[in-house]
């Protein structure tokens, strides 16, 4: 009896054991939501022969503001134009504005060379002192790389696909192979768009400046009141001229009226 039970128990336990074997050697559960992308990036990163590597991609932007006073607000935008193009540099948007005190803002977004983004920088804080500054440094090497991967991986898919076209006998086997070749070339042009606007990106780094005029206080009073009194003036030149369109008409009515009533 008790050899029959110490058999039973071998049994169960040498079943048991041949199902964890199988449930281990079968396929994943398939990734979704959030995880493709962390799938993507830790298939890159095993890459050993890729052209790119931590840190040959990355996207620098900063914005800063300066003040000057009135007298040299436009000679100082000249400057940082001039100083743009002496990096071989382009100004992608500008912006002029005046506040109800009468002083004047103008912003500029610049697009310099990114190994060169760091020396403008200093250079353009020696020809105004920045009143703020904020800078960001995003790394998209990761992302490179992977595209390089996939890029990789579908053109060598193309060459078969080629190979079998190549090969095929029928007309239905050929254009069964053309429609997948064109569906690969598909994601190829997407991915080297993806790749192109990345490498763009890096290759200039971005500089928003806003150069604000009025940088004391005795300027800021006297164009604050001198506005002020000039809004004065223009709202009782208008009031007055109103009541006179208004008025007007009314006393030559009651100018005819009483010149009438005299003859009578």
């Amino acid at each position: 009896m008790n050899k029959k039970i110490l058999l039973f128990v071998y049994i169960f336990v040498f079943i048991s054991c041949s199902d964890n074997g199988i449930q281990s050697e079968g396929y994943p559960e398939p990734f979704i939501g959030g995880e493709v992308e962390e799938m993507s990036l830790s298939r890159s990163e095993s890459i050993s022969n890729s052209t790119a590597s931590q840190g040959d991609y990355i996207i620098k932007t900063a914005y800063a503001s300066t003040d000057v006073s009135s007298s040299n607000f436009n000679s100082t935008i000249k400057s940082v134009e001039n100083m743009v193009k002496s990096y071989s540099g382009n100004i992608s948007n500008t912006y002029l504005s005046t506040n109800y005190q009468g002083l004047q803002s103008y912003s500029l977004t610049t697009n310099i060379p990114a190994e060169d983004f760091e020396a403008f920088l200093t250079e353009l804080e020696e020809l105004s002192r920045f009143t703020s500054i904020s800078s960001n440094a995003n790394d998209v090497t990761r992302y490179v790389i992977d595209i390089d991967s996939r890029l990789k991986s579908l053109y060598a898919e193309k060459e078969a696909l080629q190979d079998i076209k190549d090969e095929a006998t029928s007309t239905s086997d050929k254009l069964q192979v053309q429609s997948q070749l064109r569906y690969v070339n598909q994601d190829i042009e997407m991915l080297q768009g993806q790749k192109e606007f990345y490498e763009n990106s890096t290759s200039f780094s971005t500089l928003t400046l806003e150069i604000r005029e009025g940088s004391g206080v005795s300027l800021f009073s006297w164009n604050y009141y001198l506005q002020r009194a000039l809004d004065w003036i223009e709202s009782i030149v208008g009031i007055t001229v109103s009541f006179s369109i208004i008025l007007i008409p009314i006393g030559f009515i009651f100018f005819v009226i009483r010149k009438l009533r005299n003859k009578k």
